[in-house]
């Protein structure tokens, strides 16, 4: 009776050894942080680029020698003109307008990238939440027939603005967006209503999305 038991315990253990392990497959070691970043009128999300898949966002390639990228998006004119032009404001509000997304690569400390009067806030992802965040930035492109990102024109061929997909207005601003690329990566499950800066921070902070939130 006694060598049966054992015998079951013995079976037992090697049975529980792959569940045992997929319950620590994830470490914080694979933990990978992203800050979202505002500044003036706009707020992005700026990736560490290292940890990008070239094969889910292929342009990566083009900037491997730098250390971050900054990911933002807004109204194709309001977001390139020079200053604050309110008439251009009034119109990315009132309307329905071309969107571009902004892609810029930097390699200077993050704190150094951006004015003093700039926020943070950061965020850790795993592997696959991150490559669903760059998954969404890459498919939110509009492309040609080669596949390349299609350069905004609006004030001559840009190097970092390039044309989107989504259409900007009121109810879909760069912070709306900032929600929605989150939950297009599994954190959190509301992108509508939040207009402004400070309602983004707060949904953050709160925990939609994302989670293990820090100041920055």
């Amino acid at each position: 009776m006694k060598t049966k038991i054992k015998h079951i315990l013995i079976i037992l253990f090697f049975i529980h050894q792959p569940f045992s392990g997929q319950e620590k497959a994830s470490p914080d070691s694979d933990k990978i942080t992203v800050y979202v970043a505002q500044q003036a009128w706009h707020t992005g999300i700026v990736l560490p680029v290292n940890k990008i898949n070239p094969e889910i966002w292929p342009e990566v390639s083009t900037f491997e020698d730098k250390q971050y990228v900054d990911v933002s998006w807004g109204d194709e004119k309001f977001y390139q003109a020079p200053g604050s032009p309110v008439l251009l404001a009034a119109r990315a509000i009132l309307w329905p307008t071309q969107s571009v997304m902004r892609i810029y690569p930097f390699s200077i400390p993050i704190s150094s990238a951006y004015t003093s009067e700039a926020r943070f806030l950061e965020l850790e992802l795993n592997k696959q939440q991150f490559d669903r965040l760059t998954h969404f930035f890459a498919s939110s492109l509009m492309r040609d027939e080669s596949n390349a990102p299609i350069a905004s024109e609006m004030y001559g061929k840009s190097r970092y603005f390039f044309l989107s997909k989504r259409k900007y207005h009121l109810f879909r601003t760069c912070n709306t967006w900032v929600v929605l690329a989150f939950k297009q990566a599994g954190l959190g499950n509301r992108s509508c209503c939040v207009l402004n800066a400070n309602q983004l921070f707060r949904r953050i902070k709160a925990g939609q999305p994302g989670t293990n939130l820090a100041d920055k």
